[in-house]
């Protein structure tokens, strides 16, 4: 089963932080373990959120606003809401529910990004119930819940969930289902765990509440609980992605096109129109470049980062000696350092495919918008990256704190690579061979955010991510042969990852961040507090 889908899991998710694993999936995470606890009308009391001291997300939550999103999470916000960063502030000072974080050795640690959540809740007759929920951010977002009270369960968000308790589950499972399902709501799955007396009913949505309400009224029924999709439904599981080979296979059989290869496993994956799905490409490419349009208009004033000033305008506005670079690619460095801006500012913005490797795809696109490809072929362009990343992530991992930096802006340089080769007429071989020089370069790369922030070495690793994607390109259109095959880089990318130090895995105890200078630098901001 494969639930990899370009909008979800590659250029995706949308969201608000610097880091997709620690700022994304705690967000998601957060917003389901609520609906599920507060599914009859239950009101949140109190959350804690544990983390292991061995983990990634214990020494760096603070810095990469992992409280932030959890709280977020917890109250059910929406990213867009306009007062999203004044939510934990209001529930520290003791608005609405109580929120803390305890750093403590958990029972199951076999994650470096591992997280438990405890929910206190209040029913409808005043009387308090405790949740208990684990689970893992897995690297661009994306997450499993695998316990909830002690009953394995595995929810990714990927799918609507309804569960429920009762006698005879097991016999009435179907039926059960069966009155869920309306209005062109489709049944994706039904799970049921005897030892448990549940079952779990997978939906393209969420029912009617009232469907909902009278399911609770039916003798021997327990229990219900429910949670809506954090991103777009998945409707299909089959294997989509998993290897280079097979995706150009698609791509023959769509005239030799890479980007309808794209538009066609996805909207297969999403169970959409081609049209449906193209329409959504669209926006996300359109976001993108809102988002390098919002970190060129910042102002000073409304920077939050505790090391970096803002630097994209003048990046882009700069007069270079002639000869120097070239107008195409100092485009796509500012559009980078501007996407990584807003991101490190806790604006809106596009994982792609993490938070900390935001600013190299928008960036690609930005210099190509800039300089003679319209908007369909940008888009074009974003399918063909969104693919490429999406073998990437069937192979292996975004989450740095797994495979270091290599499989952030590495994975992100080669899937820029492979979109700039498509949108100067590279054929699906040339797109992947421009993403495998990307990744035979970046093999080891380590991550090491100085202060644990994503800003040093981050917005330089983003500049150049996107430099080596437009040089690989430009390599592969002349003629290089890249050699080595894309899948079995992205399997040794994984394999060095695995060797490296866990202090050089996103931990900010090694590489850049063990420097005397950053060492320095975080003393003096931590003490300026």
């Amino acid at each position: 089963m494969q639930e990899i889908s370009l909008l979800n899991s590659v250029i995706g998710p949308v969201m608000r932080g610097p880091s997709s694993s620690h700022c994304a999936a705690p967000y998601m995470m957060a917003k389901v373990a609520r609906e599920l606890s507060c599914s009859d009308g239950e009101v949140l009391k109190q959350a804690i959120v544990r983390f292991d001291p061995r983990g990634s997300f214990a020494p760096v939550y603070q810095a990469q606003s992992s409280d932030e999103n959890f709280t977020a999470g917890f109250a059910g916000a929406a990213l867009t809401d306009a007062d999203y960063r004044d939510i934990l502030p209001r529930v520290m000072r003791g608005e609405g529910f109580l929120f803390s974080v305890e750093i403590i050795e958990l029972e199951n640690n076999n994650h470096p990004n591992r997280v438990d959540l405890e929910l206190t809740v209040t029913d409808r007759n005043g009387t308090e119930r405790i949740d208990l929920y684990a689970g893992a951010s897995v690297g661009g977002g994306m997450y499993y819940i695998d316990a909830m009270n002690g009953e394995p369960v595995f929810l990714t968000g990927k799918t609507a969930s309804v569960f429920v308790w009762g006698s005879d589950i097991g016999v009435r499972s179907d039926d059960i289902a069966a009155g869920l399902v309306e209005n062109g709501n489709r049944l994706l799955c039904i799970s049921v765990d005897p030892d448990h007396d549940r079952c779990e009913i997978a939906l393209q949505a969420l029912p009617d509440t009232k469907l909902i309400a009278s399911l609770r009224d039916q003798d021997g029924i327990k229990d219900v609980r429910f949670a809506a999709a954090s991103q777009y439904p998945v409707c299909a599981t089959d294997d989509l992605f998993s290897t280079s080979d097979a995706v150009i296979a698609v791509a023959e059989q769509q005239g030799g096109s890479l980007a309808e290869a794209g538009l066609v496993l996805e909207s297969r994956r999403l169970g959409l129109s081609r049209d449906a799905t193209r329409a959504l490409f669209r926006e996300r490419c359109e976001l993108m470049l809102r988002v390098v349009a919002e970190g060129f208009d910042a102002k000073p004033k409304d920077n939050v980062m505790r090391f970096l000033t803002l630097r994209a305008r003048k990046v882009r506005d700069a007069n270079l000696p002639a000869g120097l670079g070239g107008a195409v690619l100092q485009d796509a460095i500012a559009g980078a350092l501007s996407a990584m801006e807003r991101d490190s500012n806790r604006g809106l913005v596009c994982a792609a495919p993490t938070a900390g490797s935001a600013g190299v795809v928008p960036g690609a696109l930005y210099g190509l918008i800039r300089h003679g490809i319209d908007l369909e072929g940008a888009t074009d362009a974003l399918q063909v990256m969104a693919l490429v990343g999406a073998v990437f992530a069937a192979r292996g991992t975004f989450a740095a704190e797994c495979g270091g930096c290599s499989v952030e802006t590495g994975a992100s340089a080669a899937m820029a690579a492979a979109g700039v080769a498509q949108a100067f007429g590279g054929t699906p071989v040339q797109c992947f061979d421009a993403a495998s020089m990307c990744l035979m370069n970046t093999l080891g790369l380590v991550c090491d955010p100085v202060g644990g922030d994503v800003e040093i070495p981050c917005h330089a690793r983003n500049v150049a991510g996107v430099s080596h994607a437009f040089s690989s390109a430009m390599a592969v259109l002349a003629g290089f042969d890249a050699v080595l095959g894309y899948d079995e880089l992205v399997d040794q990318t994984v394999k060095i990852g695995a060797m490296m130090h866990p202090d050089l895995r996103c931990t900010a105890r090694g590489g850049c961040a063990a420097t005397k200078t950053a060492l320095r630098m975080v003393e003096a901001v931590t003490q300026a507090r």
